[in-house]
């Protein structure tokens, strides 16, 4: 089958490039994304962080920590 398949790419090589440069594409927009959601994932995490315990985020009766009223 491979020998086929190398007979058919010597011919006409068109299929294989066109085929080659999508799947190339394809990885990079993978990579694109992945970066883009860890990089949005860490802000998050680092707003998160920075918030804390805030009185804006919950009432004060419903802090943890807080003595019960």
């Amino acid at each position: 089958m491979s020998t086929l398949l190398w007979s058919l790419a010597k011919e006409n090589p068109w299929p294989g490039l066109a085929l080659a440069s999508l799947n190339l594409v394809v990885a990079l927009s993978l990579v694109a994304l992945s970066l883009l959601l860890g990089v949005t994932m860490a802000l998050l995490a680092g707003l998160h962080a920075f918030a804390g315990e805030r009185s804006w985020i919950a009432p004060r009766g419903l802090q943890r920590g807080s003595p019960a009223p």
